[in-house]
């Protein structure tokens, strides 16, 4: 005999009673969390159930109205409290945290008991390496001994608690640098997103929730001189240092202060001007979809994550039968190459994908060559062929492009040439003082383009 069917209101009543209960879990766990951190015990159960219930009712009712002390209102306490989802129980419960736990534990704190939260967010985590983990300074690696290494949670704490900052700022703080290392590497990647009530990061480059756990230690510290140094007021920046930095002597922490003031000043973000600039030189965009082009690009040479390791990669790839580089890689403009560059490069690949990017972003913020005249050096490559090779991630990302058998013949036969990979004014003599008939010739087969027509002509 057929089961009885079921009705759609009766199906959407299981459904929420099923999430209410996984939610009255998750709530119990909550609870426990902040007992075993001592933030309150069982008789002070009603307290915080009262606590619960106004925070709740002044965020769903009436953000102005006055807490009510009626009788009514408290026996009406209890029941409430059962009723509250989850999504207002947490940011309830980092309130309460707030309020109720010192500074110099608050963040501690938080990130333990916020660590009973299921994920919020389920998906296939990035198999690419984390920008983050590069380590920028010599200072950034804590240099305490083992066993005394603040974890990232104590640094945040120890920050808070040396400069009087509230638990709320200093929880936010941890919320901000969670959020920053969430991002996944490149352009067209997403980060997590910061929850501005559970100061929770939802999603990310691991595939799910971001903790402040899964920050390198190092990216922390330099978050927090950072921080020092252009919020923190003057007047307490150096008793903030030293108690953060207790594994530096005074020294050091000037120098790694110093060192991260320098980076802040390189990473900040161009202007609209600059970025034209940066890929045209000092020509303007003739169009509006010119502009975008060119921005685009500019957005795409800043987020090349340029400080990947350099080593070359012997037989990564072979150059395939695309047409060779036949514009000058060290004269700006020269749509011809001199005769000491008339080099046989070969046609075994030795950089990677992310090298090559590198390269290129590493040559353009050199700032003798612009993006335009590196792109035109290479020949017949667009900007948006460029953009779409600059803003993806992975050693193997982009090997189909036509711009990267190009830009490495590029900057290998800079290489053979003796010049730096940012062109400098003092390139010129290294090709004097090179013997083109000591130099490997790229074959005559290789590719006829009627060398007796061409003239030698420099962009305007």
């Amino acid at each position: 005999m057929p089961s009885p069917a079921i009705s759609d209101a009766d199906f959407f009543a299981g459904l929420g009673a099923q999430k209410a209960a996984r939610e009255a879990v998750v709530n119990g766990q909550l609870i426990a969390k902040l007992k075993d951190n001592g933030v309150f015990s069982d008789d002070q159960m009603g307290p915080f159930k009262r606590h619960a219930v106004d925070y709740y009712e002044r965020k769903r009712e009436n953000p102005q109205r006055p807490q009510r002390n009626s009788r009514s209102h408290q026996r009406d306490v209890e029941a409430k409290f059962e009723t509250i989802p989850q999504y207002d129980f947490v940011p309830m419960v980092v309130n309460y945290i707030e309020k109720h736990v010192s500074n110099d534990r608050c963040v501690q704190v938080y990130e333990d008991v916020i660590s009973v939260i299921p994920s919020s967010w389920e998906r296939q985590a990035s198999t690419l390496a984390n920008p983050r983990q590069k380590v920028e300074t010599p200072f950034s690696v804590a240099r305490a001994a083992p066993g005394s290494v603040k974890s990232n949670a104590q640094l945040i704490d120890i920050l808070a608690s040396a400069t009087d900052m509230s638990p709320g700022t200093a929880i936010m703080i941890r919320g901000q640098i969670t959020f920053w290392d969430s991002k996944p590497p490149g352009k067209d990647s997403t980060s997590g997103m910061l929850c501005c009530g559970e100061r929770t990061v939802s999603g990310g480059r691991l595939g799910r929730d971001h903790m402040l756990s899964d920050t390198p230690n190092h990216y922390v510290r330099d978050r927090l001189m950072d921080y020092i140094n252009t919020v923190i007021e003057e007047g307490k920046q150096d008793k903030a240092r030293k108690a953060v930095f207790f594994d530096l002597n005074p020294a050091e922490i000037e120098e790694y202060a110093d060192l991260i003031r320098q980076k802040t000043e390189r990473d900040k973000p161009r202007t609209t001007e600059e970025s034209i600039a940066l890929v045209m030189g000092g020509k303007r965009p003739k169009s509006y979809g010119e502009m975008n082009n060119v921005l685009n690009l500019a957005d795409a040479v800043e987020e090349v994550y340029k400080y990947i390791d350099m080593t070359p990669r012997p037989r990564f790839g072979r150059r395939g039968s695309a047409e060779p580089i036949y514009h000058s890689v060290v004269q700006l403009g020269l749509k011809e190459y001199t005769p000491e560059e008339g080099l046989w490069v070969g046609t075994d690949i030795d950089r990677d994908c992310d090298q090559i990017r590198a390269m290129i972003a590493q040559l353009a913020d050199g700032k003798e060559w612009t993006v335009d005249q590196f792109r035109l050096a290479l020949g017949d490559v667009s900007r948006q062929q460029l953009t779409n090779f600059l803003i993806k991630w992975g050693s193997e990302q982009g090997q189909n492009s036509v711009v990267f058998p190009l830009a490495w013949e590029f900057f290998k036969k800079r290489e053979m040439l003796g010049l730096p990979l940012m062109n400098t004014p003092d390139n010129s003599h290294v090709l004097q003082e090179r013997n083109s008939n000591t130099q490997s010739k790229r074959p005559s087969d290789s590719g006829k383009r009627g060398e007796g027509s061409r003239k030698r002509t420099r962009k305007a």
